[in-house]
């Protein structure tokens, strides 16, 4: 029996890229948030949903549990998000389909 998982993720949803190594290396690559100013402390990590249906590069992410209820002004972004983001997409030069934005994801575990 599959599970559902719901949460937001603060980022950008991607078209997949045709090569996922460069992307990995680029995110592996990152400092460590600690060794940024507080003003800059924000990582890209890759969240994939369903079978890689949809790939999002996010900085903040929120579960949701069952029967929660979330206000969407709860949700808010740092400057440091935008820029982290931002930055990565200019580097690997992706292509944006929709974000930065909370992205709520329901998916099948």
């Amino acid at each position: 029996m599959s599970e559902h998982s719901v949460y937001a993720v603060f980022g950008v949803a991607i078209e997949p890229p045709e090569d996922y190594r460069v992307l990995d290396s680029a995110l592996a690559a990152q400092k460590p948030a600690a060794e940024l100013p507080e003003s800059e402390q924000a990582r890209v990590g890759l969240f994939m949903v369903g079978d890689s249906a949809h790939v999002i590069l996010g900085t903040s992410s929120k579960t949701l549990e069952p029967c929660e209820l979330l206000p969407a002004s709860d949700l808010a972004a740092r400057p440091a998000d935008r820029k982290a983001l931002r930055h990565m997409v200019e580097k690997l030069r992706l292509t944006v389909l929709a974000g930065p934005d909370w992205l709520l994801v329901h998916d099948l575990d």
